[in-house]
């Protein structure tokens, strides 16, 4: 999560932690005089502007770089200087933001949808705009074992385990956002951070979708289609009960159960069911544990994306419930780009600027084993 973080934010979070280890120690007019300046830093550093829309740098790229300005920040010609903000142009005529402003939109989108959070997945962030053909190495290690051997032998042939692969390409997306040139003016740190939210519920909505549901050939996988069949189907449609749960936890391999990222994904209509569900002597199934609302001892996550369940058509995958070992769920991300016309036609009449941002992304479910033993499944309602 420190990626994510602005230096305002790392040293604040590093006085903080000094603070707490401080306060711990048998006191003495050293500890009292060091906790005292601690104190007061933090004081400070609580006071400074800690998001990219409000640093200074941030604005100066948007007053300067989108306005068509010339701008250089101690760059080299052509390349910047470590730490500083890029000034490169990408194909469609447009300009990588900052990376402060970056990270707030990937950090953004991963609170708007889960299968966003590096947390969650697998989340591979490109340093630039282009997301060229990216394979993902595995083994198929389902049957891989070592054999015994004598202690005089020497090594012995045994079967190799298949090398598998997946390839990850490039899908792009585009929102756009009309600005009254007076709002520009008159309102410009605002305006940054409103730009800045738009964005993150733009992009997360629109690959959130995809990473859900999408089919793998015309846009990125969706976990759900990777998922493949559904693997249970529960005996109502309106209410869950422990043994809905028990039949999908024990489809999936213990090795993946055990994973750090092995989680359930559910519809918001689907969570509010869950909520409902108890066990043999009437305890709610989900439970709290350290932030984290838990079912069967993993994450309940709830994806805006997901189908809800449609009596019409009955029993569909995914109504349900994803569930498994998310980290094999890779969805990769490109540096977001943002242009800035304020000739266009149609706003340009209105006193507008349009900013047009731009994004890559895709995303696979890799499965070294090829159903064999799928790390993640789904069921239906």
């Amino acid at each position: 999560m420190s990626k994510y973080l602005t230096p305002v934010q790392r040293e604040l979070l590093a006085v903080l932690t000094e603070t707490d280890s401080t306060s711990r120690q048998e006191p003495t007019k050293q500890t009292e005089q060091r906790m005292n300046f601690l104190l007061a830093k933090i004081k400070a550093l609580q006071a400074l502007p800690s998001t990219a829309a409000q640093s200074s740098e941030c604005r100066d790229w948007f007053r300067n770089v989108l306005a068509g300005k010339e701008y250089r920040t101690t760059m080299q010609e052509g390349q910047p200087a470590p730490g500083t903000l890029g000034y490169v142009t990408g194909n469609e005529g447009g300009y990588i933001v900052p990376q402060e402003f970056n990270d707030d939109v990937i950090h953004g989108m991963a609170q708007f949808d889960p299968l966003l959070d590096k947390d969650v997945v697998t989340l591979i962030e490109s340093n630039d705009f282009s997301l060229k053909p990216f394979v993902i190495p595995g083994w198929d290690l389902s049957t891989f074992a070592a054999t015994k051997v004598s202690e005089t032998s020497g090594p012995t042939a045994s079967t190799p385990p298949l090398v598998a692969g997946t390839l990850l390409n490039s899908y792009k997306y585009a929102a756009a956002l009309p600005v009254s040139i007076e709002l520009e003016e008159d309102a410009f740190a605002p305006m940054m951070k409103i730009i800045n939210d738009a964005y993150v519920i733009a992009f997360a909505r629109g690959i959130g979708v995809d990473l859900a549901i999408g089919n793998g050939t015309t846009a990125p996988q969706g976990v759900l289609t990777g998922a493949g069949s559904s693997v249970y189907t529960t005996a109502s449609p309106n209410a869950l009960v422990l043994n809905d749960f028990e039949s999908v936890y024990f489809k999936v391999n213990r090795i993946h159960r055990n994973a750090p990222k092995c989680a359930w994904i559910m519809s918001d209509s689907v969570y509010q069911m869950a909520r409902k569900a108890v066990d043999t002597v009437g305890n709610p199934l989900l439970k709290v544990h350290k932030d984290k609302e838990m079912i069967m001892g993993k994450p309940v996550l709830v994806s805006p994306s997901l189908p809800a369940y449609n009596a019409s058509i009955g029993a569909q995958a995914g109504t349900f419930c994803v569930f498994g070992d998310l980290s094999h769920m890779f969805v990769r991300v490109s540096k977001m780009i943002l242009h800035r016309s304020w000739q266009a036609q149609g706003y340009v009449e209105k006193g507008q600027a349009l900013y047009s941002g731009y994004m890559r992304a895709d995303a696979k479910v890799f499965d070294p084993t090829s159903g064999g033993t799928p790390p993640i499944v789904s069921a239906s309602l």
